[in-house]
């Protein structure tokens, strides 16, 4: 078990890199603000030729889906994609330490989704521990001495992240609906040709091709590896976390993966130290303070819901 919550502590580290890389992508990369379609584009229709063949042969080229996952799983795709284009649009302008902290309301939505569709009932307990984890997306925002733009940029980026989470949220659920009718292979790979489809109709919009070709041109040698290695990442993240939550509660995973945050902030703060030119995060005593208490609370408000 204490192996278990050592490699999801280390799939947490890896999405925290993952963070920071999409952050690097949208701004490091590019100053025209076109990064963020050609990333959104990596992420569904160079994934999904990618992962798409691999997936087939996992399949053993043989897919089975029911009529109503027919329905499902391009729905649940559309609303991963619209969800990763609002974190896109709320990483554009902020920390990447910020931006985590506003996801974790996504098991927030998830448990007022199941009230409402699945007919579940929220505890005391569980609604305590989703008023902490909106404390801390609160706190985050709440800082007298940053300057009128800054805070129109936060409360931006919350407006962003919370409809990113919800739509999060219903993107677990509708998948958690399809896997329960069918394999789980067979839902992945019609997830990713969901996305390779969603991506072929992104490319032939004309400001996503222009973006994604300019983009190319310019550093496509960099994008080509970065979003490889980073979905790499990403991928071996969610096959730890599976092959950990053979061997612990899934209660523990989801408290565990609340850790994201706090890698998030940690190897900002290094990055900052040792690679300024490409690490934005505000590293003043007051801002760690709050990010601390923030990550905290976020902690402690999964600890309540889950355990």
């Amino acid at each position: 078990m204490i192996s278990a919550i050592i490699i999801s502590i280390f799939a947490s580290f890896l999405l925290g890199m993952t963070n920071h890389i999409d952050k690097f992508v949208i701004n490091g990369l590019d100053t025209s603000h076109k990064s963020i379609k050609t990333i959104l584009v990596f992420s569904t229709l160079i994934t999904g030729l990618i992962f798409v063949p691999i997936w087939f042969i996992i399949c053993q080229f043989k897919v089975t889906i029911s009529t109503i996952s027919l329905i499902i799983i391009p729905l649940a795709s559309l609303t991963y994609t619209l969800s990763l284009y609002l974190y896109y649009k709320a990483l554009d302008k902020n920390e990447p330490s910020i931006i985590v902290i506003m996801y974790q309301l996504m098991p927030v939505f998830s448990y007022i989704l199941s009230l409402i569709f699945l007919n579940e009932n929220l505890t005391l307990q569980q609604i305590i521990g989703s008023l902490i984890i909106i404390s801390s997306t609160i706190i985050i925002l709440l800082d007298l001495s940053d300057k009128k733009e800054k805070r129109k940029l936060k409360f931006r980026a919350l407006i962003l992240m919370i409809f990113s989470s919800l739509l999060s949220a219903i993107y677990f659920i509708l998948f958690d609906f399809a896997i329960r009718h069918n394999s789980y292979n067979s839902c992945i790979f019609s997830h990713q040709l969901s996305l390779l489809i969603i991506g072929i109709i992104l490319i032939n919009i004309k400001s996503f091709k222009d973006s994604f070709l300019s983009c190319i041109k310019n550093n496509g040698k960099k994008y080509i590896s970065l979003n490889i290695f980073n979905d790499t990442l990403y991928i071996s993240s969610n096959l730890l976390v599976h092959f950990a939550n053979l061997t612990i509660p899934i209660a523990l995973a989801n408290v565990l993966n609340g850790f994201q945050g706090a890698f998030v902030f940690i190897i900002g703060v290094i990055g900052r130290k040792l690679f300024p030119k490409y690490f934005n995060e505000e590293i003043t005593h007051k801002a760690i303070i709050q990010k601390i208490a923030c990550i905290i609370l976020s902690i402690i408000g999964l600890i309540i819901i889950f355990i």
